[in-house]
């Protein structure tokens, strides 16, 4: 099995973060976790990635020329799943000492690097392409309803009236443009 063409991080980059849960620090057939499972796991992460872009307008998956988001995205498909790969094994292996500094397992952190990921997705704060069917609302003026039923503004301006005037809208007739 290999990663999908769909997911953003790699085998080499849950090596980098967990590694140190295998002898030889690399993933293989006969390792806990195996190759196949890593691969999978950053399939799942990757596609709660994408899911979660896609419900908010975004482009998904995200083009790897979108460099900057492409890369934030890579970095949270890793986090994401070396947490839940690291869930996986008993906790000696990975963390003898028991907590870290900040009171947070390892892969109590590396899931909140997934988890502040998603948020900033759903705060529309990351930079990457957006859906043609957003834009399609953006540049119409008027946005619809889950039901697909228009929203009107509350207020418009008229082409021919003076700047900074407003007309209340009382009903969709008033939505229509006069000539």
């Amino acid at each position: 099995m290999a990663v999908d063409a769909d997911s953003y991080g790699t085998v080499a980059g849950i090596e980098r973060l967990i590694g140190d849960i295998v002898a030889s620090r690399t993933f293989s057939s006969s390792t806990v976790p195996t190759t196949t499972q890593v691969e999978a796991e950053i399939d799942n992460v990757a596609a709660e990635i994408n899911s979660t872009l896609e419900s908010y307008d975004y482009t998904a998956p995200v083009a790897s020329t979108d460099t900057f988001a492409y890369a934030y995205l890579v970095s949270a498909n890793n986090y994401g799943a070396a947490a839940r790969l690291l869930g996986t094994i008993p906790s000696v292996a990975w963390m003898p000492d028991g907590e870290g500094e900040s009171g947070n397992t390892r892969a109590q952190m590396y899931e909140k690097y997934l988890k502040d990921a998603l948020k900033r997705i759903e705060e529309r704060k990351l930079k990457a392409s957006m859906a043609t069917r957003r834009l399609a609302r953006m540049i119409a003026g008027a946005a619809t309803d889950e039901n697909g039923n228009t929203k009107y503004p509350l207020f418009r301006r008229r082409m021919h009236e003076y700047p900074g005037a407003r007309t209340m809208i009382t009903d969709e007739s008033d939505y229509e443009d006069e000539d």
